[in-house]
């Protein structure tokens, strides 16, 4: 069987000084006395599954905790999706790992690689599954159970639930175009004078891309003049003396010509200084066409100064680069056309919406009647998890109504249900009874829980408040669940102990005037004098040990 959590180790947590638990398939009771420390080691589990770190989890006196537990994660699509998608390379095992400290942030690593709570998370999620008294109360919610039921008849795979959401999102997006469109109205005239006002503005200056570049460049130039001019001159002057470098050049290039005919080595000279004479001859015709168009113009200077300001004078005004001055006066012509012609964009946007509208009405009436005809095997499912923990007089019916649009069309879902022969049906979360609310949620995670098989199973306390037979039969749930998923279960109740492949034992000592928690597994007569505890209590007598020893023996019967 597949085992997903196979070892923790916690350090400083609350009571839980130093533990290192391995884990194994099949089903794990943990029990112990009250305040033994048993929810720390879920706790534990909890910071692994994406809890957010609290300083007041760190055992007192100490720099922080400690989590790390070795999981074998799940082949599934979904896991190595996000394991992938956060640069986490493909393992036999992975180690992750926890530091809750005092004084810095807490640190989250996934086989040594940094990873977000929020990655975390979501990997996680996908891993194990915590059920909880708290789990329950938000289960039970009225806005879970179009969530339940959603699942069970797969409803999500269904064409019209795609096309549904797609026309609901275009719907919303509408709705909000033309309730801006509305704002807008309402200060129409303001607006578009503003508008106007700014776009004529924009639009006098006549903005040109790369146009500032340039004006800088010119400017820069035409302030550099005499420095320019002064600079040609002299490589002129030079160029063309009696003894210019390129006539000097010349000469040598002939000389040089003469010995390479006696020496081989001074050919390479000879082509390195006839491109140097061809290289000053182009630098003499370049510096006498410029020194023939180089004109210093004071006005040209002025008015390229002046255009410069009022650019960067524009700038300042609307907190804008040049490129984002002529986007926005794109925007402006667009919002002005807007504004004129707004009766006739509330019509377009009006049938659009009406459009998106009568689309959505078809794909959620769709989604409608599909949830109608498919309840009833939901129904029957319930029903029937209830009759086998002890509720054989429970009613349950699935309540589908009309209601307004959300993301999942228009239908409400409401689980009703009668605990008792004779009583109306109500809503669920309306049961009053501790012991009923137990057995309706654990008839609804056994039922979901197939959707999750790769999930370790985690059951923290779910069976508070039931005794008797109703306590025999959640145990024998628990170790059907347990057959094909790995489960780990705080309980209270002697016949789920009963049940255990391994029966993990939480106690706690103080020494020192510190307390600390201890956790082992125990054997066989450790078991059933645990069980023996369970049944009678501190005072454990004759009789109850051999109840527990009935309990043990009879669990392959109770789980056929």
């Amino acid at each position: 069987m597949f085992i997903l959590l196979i070892r923790l180790k916690i350090k400083n947590l609350a009571v839980l000084e130093d533990i290192e638990l391995d884990f194994d398939s099949g089903l794990t009771i943990i029990s112990g006395e009250s305040g033994s420390g048993k929810s720390m080691i879920i706790e534990a589990i909890r910071y692994l599954y994406g809890k957010r770190a609290s300083i007041e989890d760190i055992r007192y006196e100490t720099k922080g905790a400690v989590i790390e537990g070795v999981f074998d994660l799940p082949s599934t699509e979904a896991v190595q999706h996000l394991l992938k998608e956060n640069d986490i390379p493909e393992d036999e095992l992975y180690i992750i790992r926890r530091e809750i400290m005092q004084n810095r942030k807490s640190i989250i690593k996934i086989n040594s690689r940094m990873v977000t709570l929020g990655a975390l998370k979501e990997i996680m999620s996908e891993v194990i599954s915590i059920h909880s008294q708290s789990s329950q109360s938000e289960a039970l919610e009225y806005g879970q159970h179009i969530l339940y039921l959603d699942r069970y008849i797969d409803l999500e795979n269904r064409p019209s639930f795609k096309e549904y959401r797609q026309n609901h999102q275009k719907y919303k997006a509408l709705e909000a175009k033309i309730k801006e469109l509305e704002y807008k109205d309402k200060n129409r005239v303001q607006q578009l004078q503003m508008y106007r006002h700014q776009f004529d503005e924009l639009e006098e200056m006549g903005l040109e891309e790369g146009e500032e570049d340039k004006l800088i460049e010119d400017i820069g130039y035409l302030d550099n003049y005499e420095k320019i001019n002064g600079s040609l001159s002299l490589i002129s002057n030079q160029l063309s003396a009696e003894y210019a470098p390129q006539t000097i050049l010349y000469d040598i290039t002939n000389h040089i010509e003469t010995l390479s005919n006696f020496d081989e080595s001074y050919k390479e000279f000879n082509d390195i200084l006839v491109e140097s004479y061809h290289l000053l001859n182009e630098l003499d015709s370049k510096v006498s066409s410029d020194l023939s168009t180089l004109d210093y113009d004071e006005e040209t200077l002025n008015l390229k100064q002046s255009r410069l300001s009022s650019i960067n004078s524009l700038k300042r005004k609307y907190n804008m680069t040049v490129d984002e001055l002529m986007d926005y006066q794109s925007k402006l012509e667009r919002d002005i056309a807007e504004l004129e012609n707004i009766a006739q964009s509330f019509e377009a946007l009006q049938e659009d919406r009406e459009k998106a509208l009568k689309e959505m009405e078809h794909h959620a009436k769709d989604l409608h009647d599909y949830r109608a005809e498919q309840k009833h095997f939901l129904e029957t499912r319930i029903k029937k998890e209830l009759h086998d923990l002890d509720m054989p007089a429970a009613d349950f019916e699935i309540g589908i109504s009309e209601s307004n649009f959300d993301e999942r069309g228009y239908t409400a879902v409401e689980f009703l249900i009668s605990t008792n022969a004779g009583e109306p049906l109500k809503s669920m979360n309306r049961i009053a009874s501790g012991g009923e609310i137990a057995r309706v949620m654990l008839a609804l995670r056994t039922i979901f829980t197939e959707f999750d098989a790769q999930t370790l199973l985690i059951l923290d306390e779910i069976d508070t408040g039931v005794s008797g037979q109703v306590a025999t039969r959640m145990a024998q749930k628990m170790a059907r669940l347990s057959k094909t998923r790995q489960v780990i279960s705080i309980s209270h109740l002697p016949q789920a102990a009963a049940m255990a492949d391994h029966h993990l034992y939480i106690t706690k000592e103080t020494s020192d005037h510190r307390t600390s928690s201890h956790a082992e597994y125990l054997n066989q007569d450790e078991h059933a004098y645990e069980i023996a505890r369970m049944l009678s209590g501190s005072d454990i007598s004759p009789a109850a040990l051999e109840n527990a020893k009935t309990l043990i023996k009879a669990k392959n019967e109770e789980t056929l």
